[in-house]
């Protein structure tokens, strides 16, 4: 896991996020604001969900707890130069909100309404252990002294942090921080969301009606 993120993203509306962005470009500005706006509060929550540095476990884990990495962890006790130490100040500053963007020389989207994790250590914080057993154990390529490196590094983060069941990739999977208020907000947030959405589409109506008249 060389570089790794995670995203909670609301889907299902690329079409309309293109018409207003196409139709009445400075609606979809608005919208993207109103949506940043109802997307805050999950964001919040999520940062308080993380740990503290000194908090989190395993201990060797910590940035800054020892000078040469020798405990468990998710990478092997001799690659102390790519070890993705944690770092609870960077796994809340890593939370962002984003926005559909417009591709460069076309009306094409990139992207989506969410929030995204971009601290490797606080993407690692959210699914340890949400593997399933196999992917738990030690790689082929692995050159770990420790051959239940992975298997020690889970059970660690379970014990103190939670166990998660194992992902079924079929959108119900959990997390212990960004899934884990998304989770508790998602009503609110489609319900917001969609009346947003819709006071979008009628104003953008009116614009092109008004553009008709003139």
């Amino acid at each position: 896991m060389n570089n790794p993120t995670y995203e909670v993203k609301i889907v299902g509306i690329k079409e309309d996020i293109k018409a207003f962005q196409q139709l009445a470009p400075e609606l979809k500005k608005q919208l993207d604001k109103e949506i940043k706006s109802i997307l805050r509060p999950i964001l919040i929550e999520a940062q308080g969900n993380y740990p503290s540095t000194d908090e989190v476990h395993p201990s060797g884990w910590r940035k800054g707890g020892t000078r040469r990495f020798t405990g468990i962890g998710p990478l092997a006790p001799d690659q102390t130069r790519s070890f993705i130490a944690y770092d609870g100040s960077k796994a809340k500053a890593g939370l962002r909100t984003v926005t559909p963007k417009v591709k460069k020389g076309s009306f094409g989207f990139t992207g989506f309404y969410g929030i995204v994790q971009r601290d490797a250590g606080g993407a690692i914080f959210e699914t340890a252990g949400r593997g399933s057993a196999q992917s738990r154990s030690r790689s082929k390529t692995s050159t770990s002294r420790n051959p239940n490196a992975s298997r020690d590094f889970i059970q660690a983060v379970q014990k103190y942090h939670g166990v998660l069941p194992t992902a079924k990739r079929d959108g119900n999977d959990k997390g212990r921080a960004l899934i884990r208020a998304f989770d508790n907000n998602k009503g609110r947030v489609f319900a917001q969301v969609r009346d947003a959405l819709r006071k979008t589409i009628s104003k953008t109506q009116n614009t092109l009606d008004s553009d008709k008249e003139v």
